[in-house]
């Protein structure tokens, strides 16, 4: 991805909803795809994962409708190899090693960032620059947020018994500011669905889906002098969740309960001066998590395991702007993750010591280079392990004129097992090793100006070769699998974005059509007979078209998605395949000023087609639904 500046219009163009170029500020010296405060509210997402479905690049794995396990891959790399941050913290769980997007509400979000690298943005955590590619979430709590409002109070209600309501307060001074946010969210989750079942069509509703859950975050900011900032920040999540199974293979009435909590802090100073810029983090986060299955075949007659993570975290990252052309940057991190559970051997624990070098250079276009060093020193049941792992990256661009950009951009990255796939049940595998992969792109694109609008484009081929790939698949037989290393895999394919937005008087157009074809094959064993097949839920094609208007306080959107066929193991027989599926959505908003005030009222209506689908084998998504908010704002 390649970043350039955006043209300006004056007064006669409304700001474009998404950029696919990045603004005009270089300080931020990243590569990134962004979508603004207003696409993202529109959209009345129950979470996270539902907008970054409008992302290239990105595919959402999604277990259910709300409050549903969601977790988010790039380019078919796993989700271990996408970091989530938010608020200038890394989020992820301890042990799953990755981010469980039903759990982010999107109410609060200021923008959205997917980067690709940013080696001397010193607001991206290190380990998260040496991930694949960063999903980059700033709230109302970021204090270079845009948020103006002193007082925000919502209320929604939706399909199926859901219901939430969500409570903002902020005050800022010239030194000071402080933000509370709060959140409670409700769902029935009783849904109506069919499915067939060899050649037999079943009708039935959707049971033990119930959720309940709250959100809470709070946060001061203060400024001493124009140098300094510093920032503490404290997070807390309950849930209860109802675990919808798989509607056949004898378990349609599943009886599964997940409950926990989870309470994270952050304390950040940010130094600038000159031509320095510094900033300095320390985070801490623990969960605990009860699993239930109260119909588990055990001496008991059931299963309850109760898992305690816990994860810490500091870092310093320091900018040096040698020249107007040259700019450098150095930090380093150290994180401790350790897990404990009754069904463990021993108490895992995982150290991490990393450290970056990064470079921009606008010689010849512009040059960004980083280069980072990770240390992993941990314990496996009762085996202490280390190992180091070199990690560079590297892009450049230049303009091909004043209206076309092109670049190229590589890297290697690579993730540890998570603490999951070590030691969850009998599918955990304490010898797995590091997957490791290279990933290449190269990008173009092209910005046309016209009168009042604006267009947009952007194509992006792409190559990925990762190695020692983890995946569950079966062992033994189709109901016994365990968490492997299958090998070597590849991925290559295109993505392609084009946003056009036009103004007519007081009438303003909008379309944003994303597509992304990518073929990712298991090439480990020429022997095997899987050698050259797809990998599981890889489809080939993927994307989405969606068309704006908006008329002085009204806002109209349809939104159509696309997901291809796929299979669901790694065998590419017929009994195997996906069928692909097409998703109509449409919404509408209208905001009413009110002297110092606003009120805003937005409705959306979810698959109008009322579509039967899945993404994951048998676990079946709702059909038509709406939801209806109303927000004041002060």
């Amino acid at each position: 991805m390649i970043a350039t500046s955006c043209p300006v219009f004056g007064q006669e163009v409304k700001p474009i909803e998404e950029v696919v170029i990045s603004p005009v500020n270089e300080k931020e010296n990243s590569i990134q795809i962004e979508l603004s405060k207003d696409k993202i509210q529109n959209k009345l997402a129950n979470d996270l994962g539902q907008i970054l479905n409008l992302l290239p690049g990105l595919q959402i794995k999604n277990y259910g409708d709300v409050g549903g396990l969601k977790t988010v891959s790039f380019r078919s790399l796993g989700a271990g190899h996408t970091a989530l941050v938010q608020d200038h913290s890394s989020v992820s769980t301890t042990q799953s090693g990755q981010a469980d997007l039903s759990s982010f509400p999107v109410d609060f979000i200021e923008k959205l960032e997917l980067i690709t690298l940013s080696p001397t943005r010193t607001q991206i955590p290190i380990h998260a620059k040496l991930a694949g590619v960063v999903v980059n979430v700033e709230s109302v709590h970021s204090y270079v947020g845009t948020n103006q409002r002193n007082f925000i109070l919502g209320a929604q209600a939706g399909s199926f018994d859901q219901y939430e309501g969500y409570l903002m307060l902020q005050k800022r001074s010239a030194k000071w500011a402080g933000t509370l946010t709060g959140k409670i969210r409700s769902y029935g989750g009783s849904y109506p669905y069919t499915y067939l079942n060899g050649n037999t069509t079943i009708k039935d509703r959707r049971e033990n889906n119930s959720l309940l859950e709250y959100f809470g975050t709070a946060s001061i900011q203060f400024s001493p002098n124009q140098y300094h900032r510093f920032q503490l920040r404290v997070s807390g999540n309950e849930y209860r969740k109802e675990l919808a199974g798989a509607v056949i293979f004898y378990n349609s009435n599943a009886a599964q309960y997940l409950n926990g909590y989870g309470l994270s802090g952050a304390l950040n100073h940010q130094f600038q001066k000159n031509r320095w810029n510094v900033f300095s983090s320390v985070n801490y986060q623990k969960n605990n998590l009860q699993y239930l299955d109260s119909t588990y075949l055990n001496s008991q007659g059931y299963l309850d395991s109760r898992y305690y993570s816990a994860q810490f975290d500091a870092q310093s990252q320091a900018a040096y702007s040698i020249t107007e052309k040259l700019d450098l940057l150095i930090g380093s991190s150290f994180i401790s993750e350790e897990l404990k559970g009754k069904t463990l051997v021993g108490n895992p624990y995982r150290n991490t010591s990393e450290s970056l070098l990064g470079i921009e250079w606008k010689a010849i276009g512009k040059i960004l280079v980083q280069v980072g060093l990770q240390g992993v020193f941990e314990k496996r049941d009762t085996t202490l392990n280390s190992q180091w792992n070199l990690l560079p990256a590297a892009s450049w661009s230049f303009d091909l004129g004043s209206k076309n950009r092109i670049g190229v951009v590589y890297r290697y990255t690579c993730r540890q097992p998570s603490f999951s796939e070590l030691y969850y049940q009998q599918i955990g595998n304490t010898k797995l090793r590091t997957e490791k992969a290279h990933i290449a792109s190269l990008r173009y694109d092209l910005t046309l100006p016209f009168k009042k609008g604006i267009s947009q484009t952007m194509i992006q081929p792409f190559y990925s070769y990762v190695y020692d790939k983890i995946l569950a698949i079966p062992t033994k037989n189709l109901f016994i699998w365990s968490i492997q290393n299958i090998g070597i895999s590849d991925a290559w394919g295109v993505e392609f974005t084009e946003f056009i937005q036009k103004k007519i008087k007081q009438h303003t157009l909008g379309m944003r059509i994303n597509y992304t074809f990518q073929y990712t094959q298991d090439i480990s064993d020429p022997l095997s007979p899987t050698y050259g097949h797809l990998l599981s839920y890889s489809p080939l094609h993927s994307g989405s078209v969606e068309l704006d208007y908006s008329w002085k306080r009204l806002n109209f959107y349809v939104l159509g998605s696309y997901l291809g066929e796929r299979y669901a193991l790694n065998q590419n027989i017929p009994s195997n395949l996906l069928e692909g599926y097409f998703l109509l959505d449409a919404g509408a908003s209208y905001t009413q000023k009110l002297k110092s005030s606003e009120l805003t009222l937005r409705l959306s209506v979810n698959n109008i087609t009322n579509r039967q689908y899945s993404y994951i084998n048998y676990f079946v998504m709702p059909g038509t639904h709406f939801n209806i908010r109303l927000q004041y704002a002060l």
